[in-house]
């Protein structure tokens, strides 16, 4: 496996909404998959893939789960701020 460089926190309301969605998903596996696919990507190489938003905020897709976070680079820390089903049509 590659060396991961970042270090992936999750807010506690972060985790909790992550813990909603897969709860309440008819395909939890799929959710499962996708949120460990973008820790994968966070830690790695969490901007190569995202979207900036600006502000320091950026967004990162991983169907069907949408990611918002921060990024200390002087920490290597990634800090997942908020996630949410990603509904809207690819």
């Amino acid at each position: 496996t590659a060396m991961k460089s970042y270090t992936v926190t999750y807010l506690d309301s972060t985790l909790n909404r992550l813990a909603s969605i897969w709860e309440n998903a008819p395909d939890r596996s799929l959710i499962a998959t996708a949120a460990d696919t973008a820790d994968e990507m966070l830690a790695s190489s969490p901007l190569r893939d995202s979207a900036s938003l600006g502000e320091g905020l950026w967004r990162l897709e991983v169907v069907p789960l949408r990611f918002y976070f921060t990024v200390r680079e002087e920490d290597r820390l990634v800090e997942v701020v908020n996630v949410l089903i990603n509904e809207e049509p690819v």
